[in-house]
């Protein structure tokens, strides 16, 4: 299932691409029982829509639904930086958080967008696993899947390095207030981060909302 989630993520399965079993099985070396397993708990996610005679396909997001998904990201990892914050001096709490920030930081400054991404996206992970909140780490990992596929097309717009270099120091902030220990500055940082974020996404055409 995972890889699926990951090919859904990262734009290798497109927005309405037909699964198709055997196509997936071959290319996962998964089996058939299995990957309709993983299609059921994707289905339950959101991540699929199965249909009768016509099997697993990606879901599409409305512009609407991509709105939605940001504020439950804003209200849950504004917490997790809350708690992240008050957490930091749990050991290896502050290396995590100080290595993810600076490879972040260091690959926004490059061409490779796949890679910055990625980074982004693990900044994030990092401060909801600091949480140390099981629950909380398992929701947002669903809304980041969803709403990352939207954001990657948007940071392929934006060929300027203005939104790259705002969230780099956005990002920094969150990471200076954790790491201080400082909860409400960390939450509001999040909270803001998060509401650019936002903004700058939906001002994607609604063909990149399919």
């Amino acid at each position: 299932m995972a890889a699926v989630r990951d090919g859904i993520r990262d734009g290798r399965y497109i927005p309405g691409q037909r699964l198709v079993e055997n196509d997936v099985m071959a290319e996962l070396g998964v089996g058939r029982n299995a990957l309709r397993e993983a299609f059921s708990r994707l289905r339950s996610d959101g991540f699929v829509v199965v249909e009768a005679h016509r099997g697993a396909s990606v879901r599409r997001l409305s512009r609407r639904d991509v709105a939605h998904l940001y504020d439950l990201r804003e209200a849950l990892e504004s917490l997790a930086a809350r708690l992240a914050a008050q957490g930091i001096h749990t050991p290896g709490h502050r290396e995590r958080l100080i290595d993810a920030t600076a490879t972040m930081r260091d690959v926004a400054h490059t061409d490779d967008l796949a890679s910055y991404v990625d980074e982004n996206l693990r900044f994030h992970r990092v401060i909801v696993g600091l949480s140390g909140h099981d629950r909380l780490t398992e929701l947002v990992d669903q809304l980041h899947i969803q709403t990352f596929r939207v954001q990657f097309r948007q940071v392929l717009a934006d060929t300027s390095p203005h939104m790259r270099d705002r969230s780099v120091v956005e990002h920094q902030a969150v990471a200076d207030a954790i790491l201080g220990g400082d909860a409400a500055r960390a939450e509001e940082g999040m909270r803001s981060h998060l509401q650019h974020m936002r903004a700058d996404v939906m001002r994607l055409p609604d063909a990149d909302f399919a």
